[in-house]
């Protein structure tokens, strides 16, 4: 038998001999804490990209042990009972090393989804009660030197991959914990690559492109998990210096940290609740920071303010996303964000010019949807002409109809992409 197989045997072994073994919550609190101290987050996380993590923790285990940090022996069969009470995630774990899943939800201790290829699906696992599914959450957001408790029964933060863990338990939740974790997608999609899995059309494509290239303002809609963060990512990519070499220096505003373009003139910002630093106040500051593109990661408050005042007094391109089912529902909704700002907005004294100053500072309204087999396509592009009479006068450029990409039939450029484009093409910077 080789050692390997062998070592596999012993472990099958240790595990089962392990599950007898009740360890006291003090004990199991030392362990954890000494871990954090022990072994860096990148190991620790369960996204781990480290091929050796369950080893380098039961190693860590067995020399807490060795060192007499907790009053247990060292043998294999304590250190795995510890790893599994301090570092297991029981029907979890088969489906965070499942690389194809990129999002587990636990709807409740006996209901577990997960999305594969854009859509979900019941995994027929479950917890064996509301119990287990508690303690595996807590271990999951300790291990990264999170709390969570009945204190604060709420937490959401990045995993070091870059991934997103969103937990509850009760009183928040009614009938155990719920979870969600959003997988870190490693792969950058260009342009090209949304018109490989049948996203948007060539033509779509290349109006885009010329668009970011000429510092079109533009506002990314849809519902939730439909692209649009992917899609900005994307955009933000394809931005590039000049044939001078010149170069477009980029803020990037964020309540979480998810957009990681490869364009590389970056400053991001995100916002911390430690400090009660919100979007708006990062949206205030980076007017101050000569930025050329202002990007919020999601519009959905008052910092609405900011950013249509970045654009309409020209002092930067602006690029967002946010919630809605139409081009015309994104720009509605934005003039809404607007208004939140109050007596802080600096529109304060023309609310009724509101819908005006927006109209002639957005050039293009992207619309995703998500399909019920799972995929994310451009339904819609839209160029922002003007606010008439109460409504924002739109002109298609672009439209999914009947599963078939239709580029609008006599389409020119409003006035102001024609201007950015003229501009562009007499040699303006593109980078």
């Amino acid at each position: 038998m080789s050692p390997s197989v062998l070592m596999t045997s012993l472990r099958a072994l240790w595990a089962r001999q392990a599950e007898g073994i009740e360890i006291d919550e003090e004990d199991l609190e030392k362990v954890r804490e000494n871990l954090l101290q022990m072994l860096p987050p990148e190991v620790l996380s369960p996204f781990s990209a480290d091929p050796q993590r369950t080893e380098k923790i039961h190693a860590a285990i067995y020399e807490l042990l060795r060192q007499e940090v907790v009053d247990l022996p060292p043998s294999p069969q304590v250190v795995e009972a510890l790893y599994r009470q301090v570092a297991g995630l029981g029907p979890l774990e088969e489906l965070i090393a499942d690389g194809a899943i990129t999002e587990i939800i636990v709807e409740s201790p006996h209901s577990i989804l997960v999305e594969r290829g854009g859509t979900m699906y019941p995994t027929g696992l479950r917890f064996a009660d509301a119990r287990e599914a508690e303690e595996v959450t807590k271990r999951l957001v300790i291990l990264m030197g999170k709390r969570i408790s009945r204190a604060e029964p709420i937490v959401s933060f990045n995993l070091p991959d870059g991934s997103r863990l969103t937990a509850t338990i009760p009183p928040a939740s009614l009938g155990g914990p719920t979870l969600s974790i959003r997988r870190f997608r490693e792969r950058r999609f260009s342009l090209d690559d949304w018109v490989k899995l049948g996203s948007m059309s060539p033509e779509m494509a290349n109006y885009l492109d010329r668009a970011i290239a000429a510092g079109c303002n533009m506002v990314i809609a849809g519902s939730v998990s439909t692209g649009k963060t992917t899609l900005l990512e994307t955009l933000l990519s394809g931005l590039e210096p000049a044939g001078d070499g010149s170069v477009r220096s980029v803020v990037i505003i964020e309540d979480t940290h998810e957009l990681r373009p490869t364009y590389p003139h970056v400053r991001q910002l995100v916002t911390s609740e430690e400090v009660d630093l919100t979007l708006r106040d990062l949206a205030i500051a980076s007017l101050r920071m000569r930025p050329d593109v202002i990007v919020i990661g999601e519009t959905r408050g008052p910092e609405a303010a900011d950013m249509v005042y970045a654009m309409s007094a020209g002092i930067a391109m602006g690029l967002t996303t946010i919630h809605a089912a139409s081009t015309r529902g994104a720009l509605e909704r934005m003039m809404v964000y607007v208004q939140m700002a109050g007596a802080d907005s600096p529109y304060r004294e023309v609310p009724h010019l509101l819908g005006g100053i927006i109209a002639s500072s957005i050039d293009v309204v992207i619309h995703l949807r998500r399909f019920p087999d799972g995929a994310r396509r451009v339904a819609a592009i839209d160029e922002v002409l003007g606010y008439e009479r109460g409504e924002f006068q739109l002109q298609s450029v672009f439209r999914l109809e009947d599963g078939r990409f239709i580029r609008a039939s006599q389409y020119q450029p409003s006035p102001r992409v024609a201007e950015k484009l003229s501009q562009l093409e007499g040699g303006c910077t593109r980078g």
